[in-house]
């Protein structure tokens, strides 16, 4: 069975008109009704139709006898088999007996043209009243004309339309509002016969040729000839060249007819540059009209028969008898008259199910949608002598009801997937309503198989059709939860769709149905067979649903209901089929699981990791750590969790808004995790970007139930990362460290070492003295090292070392930490001298720090250093090589970060940036090493250590107090370059502030000169 999209009904039997003087010409009065409508009229038979206009409920015939008749619907309803009209008004244009060639309305700017004797007429709508000459001047010498169908039911920016006007040399454009002006002229040196438009491009012909026009360039394209060949008329039996016959077909796309000489007729579709494109239709003879609806051609041939093609693939659809009596002359295509269908309505009846009491304004809402799908548009009119017919849109639902009724399943399947294919791509009322007539037809040929237990079939029918998935969720028993049937949005049905699914009821009622009509014995088969039913159903809806989530896709973990039902549905069925990849996978992805049903699912079913993944997609990582916990301590068995500490680990440290994860739940995974392993536990405190937030106070105090090393690590992110200030923060760190040496010392018995490297930098030392020069001592080079610097370069630095230099480097480079009571922890840890010297330095007792370098340590070079920077430094501290985190158990990532340097580096400042303060320091320091030197008993190395001070910082010595200590045997020549610098500097002195003197003498006499 075919497809047929259109049917034919009457709306005009015959034509009316006055007796000759009883109207007017023009006049208000003329359009009164002269003649009752249920009441006959003298008719002139010698008056016909001769062209047709049609908008809403209004019919406008124009007559051979110069005259329009207008008629108005009274009924509009697709079940009566004619008609019901009236004649509303006759309109005389005083142009005689002259045909009405035709009659263009446009109601979007209310006016109507006609063509009548090469004069266009104009026209106010809807009462068709002559508009004065004065507004819009009637056009003389028209040979066609048309409007913009890409504009049809639009109007310009300025209020305006545009109408093409052909002359016999010319073409006009104007534009019609309130008033008419001519907006363009352009040369036509053929005229032309007919005439299309659609936007920039215009489509004509004359008596040889057809042609496109593009208004913008302007340029013209020659297309086809027109038909030369003769064809005989039935009405006066003589040969007659045909009249060229072209329409547009949408934009840039025309349709134009040939004709041959074995009377054979084809169709071309040509583009906006005169191509030929798709295929060619094909008829049997020169049509009389043809006109376009998207995606069909219709055509009025001459053998009294309509044939519709389809644009899509030139195929005949539809072939429509008219009755020969009716001499058929020819179709327009309009705005369309509006039909209402009582069977569209019924049919497409849309209602909640189940029922709602709260639904009165969706029940409006679908009452206008019904309105709007059973109010038809026929847009194309057949015209004859004395009728008029509608070429109405067969409904869809009418054709493949009755098929679906009488059990034609395979036909009704075949003639919807037919329609499917004639969709337009154009979003109007026409292609909603077929839509929906498809989705009708789908959902009750899937619910007819699905009473056949054909499942694959049924469901992927239902999907075609767009049923709510709820409704077929609904069908399994165990699946469905009675309030998705309740929630926004409603579910709606078609009525013919709800009935027939209240009769099915559930699968297993169809199984059982089924089954019962096929075997009535063998109960052992039929219980194979209902098992086999329900398992092929269920793997059928399992398709079925996936197919509708891809649907849904953007929809995804939104919450919407309908993804809700399918996701919880699916969720079940993957856990009834233990296919855990299937589970996870959709867990791990965007879903709407309802969170309730699915959680006591996953602990039925043992899936805590899974309902993990679940919980944790939604954002509930509250219940995702306590499950984490629990399977780690082994409190729930999962074998799918692994990697649990670091699992938990990576989820402290993402960045979760406070309201889905709050602080206090933070911290309390946080110290599991340390209570599993304070290394962890201490890298989620100092990376997690909740960090700020945290009470550093809070976690020192709970760290220290766990180890040294985790405060010290702690503390080194307090202290060396977030850059605090806070004093007890420095001494706790500086304190950890001792801690740490102290810890070191005891436990691997390294106090023997401690002193060996004492030993071992004192030997140093004195292997560097000997190999020094008398120049070098006078001059002062060295590549001595302190005793800092010792460590530093150590090859293989043991964990002591290491430890050591971590403190020494926070020693000299923080301020703020407490001196006092870091020396009583450095003196009960061991012999940390060279930490002492610091400690001591910070506490200004620089006559204990200079005893125990020079005398314990003989690093000579570091108390120079020590002197010259006030007692702040001893000399650089080295970076620690290795990892100094070694002793924590386990590895962790914050170990591997590099330590940031908190302070600046020791800088040493000129004299001339000291204050006097400052400077009066550094000279008792540098007096005081002085003496020390000379208490060394080694007098070699005391003369040594002496020269190199007095060449290198004699400066800051005084010369009489020097001369006055050093022995009096020590060779003069070894004093020269000392007293050269301290006399010449002395010198200096002496004469910079004779000139300050004598410079402010000046500058006082010249300020006092006026006064004197």
């Amino acid at each position: 069975m075919s497809y047929t999209p259109y049917t034919l009904q009457t709306i005009l039997t015959h034509i009316e008109e006055p007796v000759p003087g009883s109207t007017n010409s023009n006049s208000f009065f003329a359009r009164i009704p002269i003649v009752p409508p249920n009441e006959p009229s003298n008719v002139r038979p010698s008056s016909w139709i001769q062209s047709v206009g049609a908008w809403d409920s209004d019919i406008y015939c124009g007559t051979s006898e110069g005259s329009i008749l207008h008629y108005s619907i009274e009924s509009t309803s697709s079940n009566r088999q004619n008609f019901k009209t009236k004649l509303e008004s006759i309109i005389d244009l005083g142009l005689g007996k002259k045909p009405v060639e035709r009659i263009l309305l446009i109601p979007q700017v209310s006016k109507a043209v006609v063509l009548c004797d090469s004069i266009l007429s104009f026209f106010s709508l809807p009462f068709f009243e002559l508009i004065p000459a004065s507004f819009i001047p009637p056009i003389k010498g028209v040979s066609c004309f048309t409007h913009d169908i890409g504009e049809e039911d639009k109007i310009g920016e300025d209020g305006t339309v545009e109408i093409a006007v052909v002359k016999r040399r010319n073409v006009h454009i104007y534009k019609i509002g309130e008033s008419m002006h001519l907006k363009k002229e352009l040369p036509l040196a053929d005229g032309a016969i007919t005439i299309t438009r659609y936007g920039r491009i215009i489509c004509l012909a004359d008596s040889h040729i057809y042609k496109l026009i593009d208004l913008q360039i302007p340029s013209i394209t020659l297309l086809i000839p027109t038909p030369q060949i003769p064809v005989s008329s039935k009405l006066t039996g003589t040969q007659m060249i045909p009249r060229p016959i072209l329409t547009v077909v949408r934009k840039d796309e025309f349709l134009v007819v040939s004709g041959t000489a074995d009377n054979h007729t084809i169709g071309i579709f040509v583009n906006a540059k005169g191509d030929a494109i798709r295929g060619t239709l094909q008829w049997s003879g020169y049509p009389k009209d043809v006109r376009v609806e998207f995606p069909y051609v219709t055509a009025l041939l001459r053998s009294n028969v309509i044939e519709i093609h389809n644009i899509l693939d030139q195929k005949l659809l539809q072939t429509i008898p008219v009755d020969p009596s009716l001499e058929a002359k020819g179709m327009i295509l309009g705005h369309g008259l509006k039909i209402w269908m009582d069977v569209l309505a019924k049919k497409l009846k849309r209602d909640t199910w189940p029922d709602r009491l709260d639904a009165g304004e969706l029940h409006s809402q679908m009452q206008r949608e019904i309105i709007r799908y059973s109010t038809s548009s026929a847009r194309i009119l057949i015209y004859s002598r004395h009728s008029v017919m509608a070429q109405v849109s067969t409904p869809l639902i009418i054709q493949v009801d009755g098929l679906l009724e009488s059990h034609n399943l395979e036909a009704a399947l075949e003639l919807a997937d037919q329609a499917e294919k004639m969709i337009s791509s154009n979003s109007d009322t026409t292609t909603e309503r077929l839509k929906s007539e498809l989705c009708y037809t789908f959902q009750k040929s899937g619910l007819l198989l699905l009473k056949e237990t054909v499942f694959d079939d049924a469901f992927s029918l239902l999907s075609r059709g767009n049923m709510d998935p709820r409704v077929v969720i609904h069908l399994f028993e165990g699946l469905s939860q009675d309030k998705w049937l309740k929630e926004t949005p409603p579910i709606l049905l078609f009525d013919g769709v709800r009935s027939l699914i209240d009769k099915l009821g559930s699968i297993d009622q169809i199984v059982n149905d089924s089954i019962q009509q096929f075997t009535t014995q063998d109960a052992s088969g039929s219980s194979e067979i209902k098992k086999t039913l329900q398992a092929n159903a269920q793997e059928a809806l399992l398709r079925y649903l996936l197919i509708e989530r891809s649907k849904k896709k953007e929809h995804l973990g939104q919450n919407d209901v309908i993804c809700r039902a399918i996701d919880t549905s699916l969720l079940k069925i993957y856990l009834t089929l233990k296919d855990d990849p299937s589970v996870y996978l959709l867990l791990q992805q965007k879903n709407d699981c309802c969170i309730e049903g699915s959680s006591q699912l996953l602990l039925d079913a043992e899936k805590y990791y899974a309902l993990s993944t679940l919980y944790e997609q939604r954002h509930m990582y509250e219940k995702v750590l306590e499950i984490w916990t629990k399977i780690y301590t082994g409190e729930l068995e999962d074998r799918d969790f692994k990697d649990g500490i670091n699992r938990v680990k990576r989820l402290l440290l993402k960045d979760i808004h406070p309201e889905e994860l709050p602080l206090p739940i933070v911290m309390k995974y946080i110290w599991w995790l340390t209570n599993q392993n304070a290394k962890d536990g201490v890298e989620v405190l100092t990376r997690s970007p909740r960090k700020d937030d945290m009470d550093a106070d809070e976690i020192l105090v709970r760290l220290e139930g766990y180890s040294n090393e985790a405060v010290r690590t702690y503390l080194e992110y307090l202290v060396l990362t977030q850059k605090s200030e806070r004093a007890e923060y420095h001494t706790r760190l500086a304190c950890s460290y001792v801690k740490d040496v102290e810890t070191i010392i005891k436990d691997k018995n390294e106090l023997q070492s401690m002193n060996d490297l004492v030993d071992d930098f004192k030997y140093h030392v004195a292997c560097k003295q000997t190999r020094i020069t008398t120049t070098e001592q006078t001059e002062g080079h060295t590549d001595e090292h302190t005793f800092v610097e010792y460590l530093g370069n150590i090859p293989n630095q043991t964990h002591l070392i290491r430890m050591r230099l971590l403190l020494i480097r926070l020693l000299q480079r923080s301020t703020l930490y407490s001196p006092q009571e870091l020396l009583k922890t450095i003196s009960r840890a061991g012999p940390l001298l060279i930490e002492e010297v610091i400690v001591y330095g910070r506490m200004n007792n620089h006559k204990e720090a200079l005893g125990i370098l020079i005398h314990a340590l003989n690093d000579f070079v570091g108390a120079e250093i020590y002197c010259i920077t006030n007692g702040q430094s001893i000399g650089d501290s080295p970076t620690p090589k290795g990892n100094i985190n070694q002793v924590m158990p386990r590895s962790s990532s914050l170990s591997n970060q590099k330590v940031q340097k908190p302070f600046p580096p020791i800088i040493q400042e000129n004299e001339e940036n000291l204050s006097t303060e400052q400077l009066s320091q550094r000279q008792q320091l540098f007096t005081m090493l002085f003496d020390s030197f000379l208490s060394i008993k080694d007098r070699d190395k005391m003369m040594v250590r002496i020269m190199h001070l007095l060449n290198t910082q004699g400066i800051y010595l005084d010369i009489i107090k020097v001369l006055q200590s050093i022995p009096d045997h020590w060779p003069i020549h070894l004093l020269e370059q000392f007293l050269t610098r301290s006399m010449r500097r002395t010198l200096d002195v002496y004469n910079e502030s004779k000139i300050v003197v004598g410079l402010a003498r000046g500058e006082n006499l010249m300020r006092h000169g006026p006064f004197i």
